[in-house]
């Protein structure tokens, strides 16, 4: 399917599928490519928040700027 769905078309697709005994979901089933595209759609907003979010500047532990502390046995 395109990037966007026409969803007057996606309707008629589903009435369609839903009268031939189609499953709902599953790997051929009528909502799939409609889940697909809602999943992509909330993680790629979720990335872009995550991107543009202002975060102050911490030190990070974990690129060899801070010294390990031992445990002494």
């Amino acid at each position: 399917m395109n990037k966007e769905m026409n969803m007057e078309e996606f309707r008629k697709q589903a009435a369609e599928l839903l009268r031939a005994g189609k499953p709902l979901t599953g790997t051929d089933g009528i909502f799939t490519p409609l889940i697909k595209q809602v999943l992509e759609a909330s993680l790629e907003g979720e990335l872009d928040t995550h991107l543009k979010e202002e975060k102050p500047l911490k030190k990070n532990r974990r690129n060899g700027r801070t010294q390990k502390i031992s445990k002494v046995l």
